[in-house]
């Protein structure tokens, strides 16, 4: 499959940031060549490429089309001290079909705010790896708050009853906890919101535990 470039639409033509002008010049991508661009809101943009620069690239729309539409039927949200590991997590949330990313800050984890913009690469380079039109959203909490919002929530945890694969279908909002578990308020909080669901005897590792459940969710949801 060729090439998928990010760029946001301007009239007639598309702009390319600093990131996929990198990306044209490691795949060689000369002036006149033909490139598949993504807004990463759904459309997907046939275009001729028409200048590369220094940070900037253009090209000019030949013909486009709206490929995916927004929902948000699986939500993912993670805590994490680890950048690696949920930098490995995002993007596979990302190849599986997860609607939205909600990274928080519980009491045993860490703040990813400063690393928002990482974020947004990771989950960009990945969309477009899987052929995404629609990237997921990401939201960065600082807390529990977001647990406020009425959705169907489910919680990995081992103290919760056995999962069952039906468990997961339909519109849902997973949450993970961090390597170091949640702290006695915050599962009083979470008991409060959601279902405690646990996956089985072994101890998983957060990451394992959360795209093992989003990957079921997802193809449940018919998203993958």
């Amino acid at each position: 499959m060729p090439h998928l470039f990010y760029g946001k639409p301007a009239g007639e033509s598309v702009e390319l940031d600093e990131h996929e002008t990198h990306h044209l010049k490691v795949v060689r991508a000369i002036v006149g060549q033909q490139l598949l661009i993504t807004d990463g809101d759904g459309n997907l943009y046939e275009c001729e490429l028409i200048e590369v620069g220094k940070n900037r690239s253009r090209a000019t729309i030949k013909q486009s089309k709206l490929i995916e539409r927004r929902e948000e039927d699986v939500i993912l949200c993670v805590a994490s001290e680890n950048w690696d590991r949920l930098r490995l997590l995002v993007e596979k949330a990302v190849e599986i079909g997860v609607d939205k990313v909600v990274v928080y800050k519980s009491r045993r984890s860490r703040s990813y705010l400063q690393k928002e913009d990482k974020l947004k690469l990771v989950i960009r380079d990945s969309a477009k790896q899987a052929a995404r039109y629609l990237f997921p959203q990401l939201e960065i909490r600082e807390s529990l708050d977001f647990l406020d919002e009425e959705f169907r929530t489910i919680v990995l945890h081992q103290s919760g009853r056995p999962a069952v694969i039906g468990d997961f279908a339909g519109k849902i909002r997973i949450v993970v906890g961090p390597e170091g578990d949640f702290t006695e308020e915050e599962i009083e909080l979470l008991k409060k919101r959601g279902e405690f669901l646990s996956l089985g005897r072994k101890i998983l590792r957060f990451e394992t535990a959360a795209i093992i459940v989003a990957g079921m969710a997802t193809f449940l949801n018919l998203k993958i």
